[in-house]
C-alpha cells in the first residue's frame, strides 16, 4: 500500500509540472517489484509480468515492461516476397521510453536468419547500457527462435550467430527470455521493415516517424 501511494504521488507530480511520469501498467509494476523485493532478497526470481494488475490484462499479445532498472529489447526480422530483407530492435527502459532503434537491410530470403539477425541487433545496442542495467528482457515473435536463445543461454548455442549471441549475453548482469505474439512486438517489427531499403539508427530525442511513435506511445500505455 505504501508503495503504491509513493508511486501514484511521484507520477502524479510529474504530471503536473509537465515531467516524464510513469503510467497506471507501471506503476503496478514498481509496486510489484517493491513487494518483491520485501518478500525476498532475489527480487528478479520474482518478477512474473503476468501477475500486474493494470489498465488491461496482461497476456502475449501486450507489451509488459522489465522490472525497474533493467531494459528491455524487442527483435524481429522480416522478408519480403519481392526480396526485400531487413532486422531489428528496440531498446526500452522500465517506463516504456525508447533508448535506441536500430535496423539493418538484409540479403537473405530465409526468415529465421533475419530473425536471429534481429536479436544480434538488438543486443549489440543494448550493450550501451550493460554496465549501467541491472538486466536485460530479450523478447520476440518468433516460437523457433526464442528457443534457440534458451538453449544458447543453457551454453548449448545452435549455430555460430547464437554463439555470438551467447557472448553478448554475457556482458549483462542477469538475462531473461521471452516469446509473445505480434501484437506486442510491433516496435521491433516497424524497424525492420523500416530497414528494408537501408540501416537505421534512432535515439531517444530525435525526430522519429509518427507511425513509430504511435506505436510506442500505446506500448507504454500497455493496452495494445
Amino acid at each position: 500500500m505504501v508503495a503504491a501511494l509513493y508511486h501514484s504521488w511521484r507520477a502524479r507530480n510529474g504530471r503536473v509540472h509537465n515531467k516524464p511520469f510513469p503510467l497506471p501498467r507501471v506503476i503496478a509494476a514498481l509496486v510489484h517489484f517493491s513487494e518483491a523485493q520485501e518478500q525476498s532478497s532475489s527480487n528478479v526470481g520474482n518478477w512474473d509480468p503476468n501477475r500486474l494488475q493494470g489498465c488491461c490484462y496482461p497476456s502475449a499479445s501486450h507489451w509488459d515492461p522489465p522490472p525497474p532498472r533493467w531494459n528491455k529489447v524487442n527483435f524481429d526480422g522480416s522478408v519480403k516476397q519481392n526480396g526485400a530483407a531487413g532486422a531489428g530492435g528496440v531498446v526500452r527502459d522500465h517506463c516504456g521510453n525508447l533508448l535506441l532503434a536500430a535496423g539493418s537491410k538484409l540479403y537473405t530470403q530465409a526468415t529465421l536468419t533475419a530473425e536471429v539477425t534481429g536479436v544480434l541487433i538488438a543486443l549489440t545496442a543494448a550493450q550501451e547500457w550493460a554496465d549501467t542495467a541491472d538486466g536485460i528482457w530479450i523478447e520476440g515473435d518468433s516460437a523457433i527462435t526464442i528457443a534457440d536463445l534458451h538453449r544458447t543461454a543453457r551454453g548449448h548455442p545452435p549455430d555460430r550467430t547464437m554463439a555470438q549471441i551467447s557472448t553478448l549475453f554475457n556482458a549483462f548482469k542477469a538475462h531473461r527470455i521471452s516469446h509473445v505474439y505480434r501484437a506486442a512486438n510491433r516496435a521491433a517489427d516497424f524497424i525492420a521493415s523500416f530497414s528494408y531499403l537501408d540501416n537505421t539508427e534512432w535515439r531517444r530525442g530525435m525526430s522519429l516517424p509518427l507511425d513509430f511513435c504511435a506505436i510506442l506511445n500505446e506500448d507504454r500505455t500497455f493496452c495494445t
